[in-house]
């Protein structure tokens, strides 16, 4: 009798958790059979569950396909850097994200909004946010919401929960009047339009406003999910709908988690110029976790780019834990006063894995060549005595031979060849994993 109420016992909370959405595997493997598009991505990185997919490239004019394939393409780990560019260059004097990528058209707020929203998720906000934030407000309505067109009288529940979130990302707070006269006309409304992407919208904007999501809002929501875990997009019509099935997840993840999925892109570790299939990513972002070597104000890494001798001694001492000893100034070279690395490359000068360019200059500036990395890193390793005794034509011969032996060497390394950021990252995680 015991086993018979366990089992019931055990059965009642399977079936709770399925109906509360605390298992949302269905809701995920319904959405993957879709061969989702970028917001498939985005909601399957929401609930962790990040996939690569299949993202093809934008040939709409339309700016909102641009943006939401910038969504898309962070979720999955893809450089977006091309897509962020051409969307900050979208913004009119007006200070409205223009509806055509070209930078014409006006008229469609969404356009504006989702302009602000995933330059936000990426962190790649070089556009005119005051101007930005001034045009979202003059095209409120007096009823608090927002409409499709700008113009319109008529307001639109979920253009209304999506300008919630732009405002937020704009630096309007909870207690804002214009955020006040938005949540008020939803509230006012939203059982009126019975569909699951306005419930799920309004619970993406109040998880990123930081207010309560109610049981009833959230019950009203999971009234469209069917037992396979897909959602509806009416009550009225039992069937399941994709853009509905992505809406409810990406409402559910945030709900279960607290914290916009918005948020969680905008503070991830990531460069809008670099992809996760980029071939040294796993040692990039490593290095980049343990701010061994870091990006640029604009959130580039900008692989390519040559590395300075300063700089690779900042990779250098960080990467063997060092930077605590970066306390006195190196006076030895003329060049080094006033210079950002000094007490650093003194940590490096004073371990003897580097030298000057002659006696009075270190040229921190300078670019460094792969013949130097070997060197350094043949020092930081103690192998100095067994680089000195290989006879070559070239005094750098020892050290590359050591340095290859012991596999410290990135990818296409050539010793006179000025060496970039992303083979310089390489060299230094391949320093410490070894």
């Amino acid at each position: 009798m015991r086993k018979i109420i366990l089992y019931i016992f055990v059965f009642v909370l399977l079936m709770t958790n399925i109906v509360h959405g605390n298992n949302l595997k269905p809701t995920e493997d319904y959405l993957k059979k879709q061969d989702p598009d970028h917001w498939g991505l985005l909601a399957l990185y929401a609930v962790d569950n990040p996939i690569s997919g299949n993202l093809e490239k934008v040939e709409s004019e339309l700016t909102t396909d641009f943006e939401g394939y910038l969504l898309g393409a962070l979720a999955s780990g893809k450089n977006v850097l091309d897509v962020g560019e051409k969307l900050t260059e979208c913004q009119l004097e007006s200070g409205k994200i223009s509806d055509f990528i070209d930078g014409t058209g006006e008229e469609l707020i969404n356009s504006h909004i989702w302009g602000i929203i995933s330059l936000y998720a990426a962190d790649y906000e070089k556009y005119d946010k005051a101007s930005a934030l001034k045009w979202l407000k003059e095209n409120q309505n007096r009823d608090g919401g927002f409409p499709i067109y700008s113009g319109m009288d008529t307001s639109d529940l979920d253009i209304s929960s999506m300008a919630l979130i732009a405002y937020d990302i704009l630096g309007l707070d909870r207690d804002a009047d214009e955020v006040k006269r938005v949540v008020t006309y939803i509230e006012n409304n939203l059982s009126r339009k019975e569909s699951c992407e306005a419930y799920a919208w309004y619970i993406l904007a109040r998880i990123k406003l930081g207010l309560d999501v109610d049981e009833g809002l959230y019950d009203d929501l999971m009234k469209f999910r069917l037992q396979d875990g897909s959602f509806m997009h009416l009550e009225s019509i039992k069937k399941s709908n994709y853009m509905a099935t992505w809406h409810g997840l990406l409402a559910l993840a945030d709900y279960r988690k607290g914290t916009s999925v918005f948020d969680r892109l905008h503070n991830e570790m990531n460069f809008v110029d670099l992809g996760n299939d980029h071939e040294a990513y796993e040692a990039i972002m490593a290095l980049a976790k343990k701010n061994i070597i870091s990006g640029y104000p604009d959130n580039t890494f900008r692989p390519g780019d040559s590395v300075k001798r300063g700089e690779f001694c900042k990779f250098v001492v960080y990467g063997m834990n060092l930077q605590d000893q970066a306390v006195l100034e190196n006076n030895k070279f003329k060049d080094l006063k006033d210079h950002w690395s000094n007490k650093i490359v003194n940590v490096a000068v004073k371990k003897e894995w580097i030298q000057g360019v002659s006696g009075d200059y270190f040229a921190p500036e300078g670019k460094i060549k792969g013949s130097e990395i070997a060197a350094i890193l043949v020092r930081v390793k103690g192998l100095e005595d067994e680089a000195s005794v290989i006879r070559g034509d070239n005094w750098y011969d020892g050290y590359v031979q050591i340095a290859e032996e012991k596999d410290l060497l990135y990818t296409k390394f050539r010793p006179e060849a000025y060496a970039t950021r992303v083979q310089c990252s390489e060299a230094v995680y391949k320093l410490i994993k070894n």
